[in-house]
Formats: structure tokens, sequence, C-alpha cells
């Protein structure tokens, strides 16, 4: 062989070997780009997971403060409607001023104690008489065949609702 020949075959080689070895570098950057995605989809999923239990946590600790004041409200409501028969069985009884006064604090009080829990989201209602009953908010007590049928004849006791969800339905008398 000539040195020509011998020059172009090394070229050749040459030239087959970077390309080789271009090839084999450009499967090593695919193989690159693949985990670099693979690892972009894992960092974006564990990232929504985060988020997603920061929400979860966020609930739970909303769902715990309500429930905890849902049972101070449920101790609390017996005593108002306690404060209420009173408020309601004063007004048959002759009061001396000086008893007069003293009920009216207590009165003052409630009203005070009222205030305090609406800032806590409790709130009491009174439905009409005459209104439809609702089983979402009313609690039929008894039945009787005066008034008009499905209708409200008389509130036997408020309902609460604490934030807008009821957690004493109004005990009501409907018509038959």
């Amino acid at each position: 062989m000539t040195k020509e020949t011998n020059k172009k075959q090394k070229k050749t080689l040459k030239v087959e070997d970077l390309e080789a070895k271009i090839q084999e570098l450009a499967l090593a950057i695919d193989r690159v780009e693949d985990e670099k995605l693979e690892i972009q989809n894992q960092l974006k999923k564990a990232l929504a997971d985060y988020h997603n239990l920061v929400k979860n946590s966020e609930k739970r600790e909303e769902l715990k403060f309500f429930q905890t004041k849902k049972n101070l409200c449920e101790e609390i409501i017996p005593s108002l409607d306690a404060v209420m028969i009173a408020q309601k069985g004063a007004k048959d009884i002759k009061l001396d001023e000086k008893d007069k006064s003293w009920f009216e604090g207590v009165l003052a009080l409630l009203e005070g104690i009222n205030r305090s829990l609406e800032s806590i989201g409790l709130k009491q209602y009174i439905p009409n008489k005459g209104d439809d009953f609702d089983s979402n908010i009313h609690e039929a007590l008894a039945m009787v065949d005066e008034g008009e049928k499905g209708k409200i004849f008389d509130v036997v006791q408020p309902g609460y609702t604490l934030n807008d969800t009821v957690i004493r339905p109004s005990r009501v008398v409907v018509s038959k």
C-alpha cells in the first residue's frame, strides 16, 4: 500500500471513529435529557403532593377548630335555653324593684354572652308561626290538628347555626 492510501484509511477511520463518538455522545445526551424530564416530573409531582398536604392540613385544622367551637356551643345552648325560659316566666311574676333590677342585669349579661357567641359564628334562629316546616332546620316535637297542613303551629325552642351549619334544629309543633 502506498502512503496516500494509508493516510486516506487513517482519515476514514478517524472520521468513522468521530462519527461513532458523536453518535455515542448523542445517545448519552438523549439519556440525560430523559433522566432530566423524569426528575422534573418527579419534582412536579412531589411539589403537587406537598401543596395538597398543606391544603389538607389546613382543612383538618379548620375542621378541628369548628368542632371545638361546636362542642363549646352545644354545652352552652342548654344554659341559654334555661335563661330564655326564666325570661319568659319573669313576665308572669310580679317582681319588686330590687328583683327586677337584678333580673335586668342577668338579661344584660345574657345579651353580652350572645354577642360573644355570635362573634364566633353562633346564631340563634326562631322560625315564625305559619312558616313551612323544613326537616333540615326544624325538629317536629308534636303535631296538632289545628292550622294549615305542613306549617309551623308553635315554636318550643329556637334553633342554632354555627357558621351556617345547623347544630341544633329549632324545635317546633307542626300542623297535620
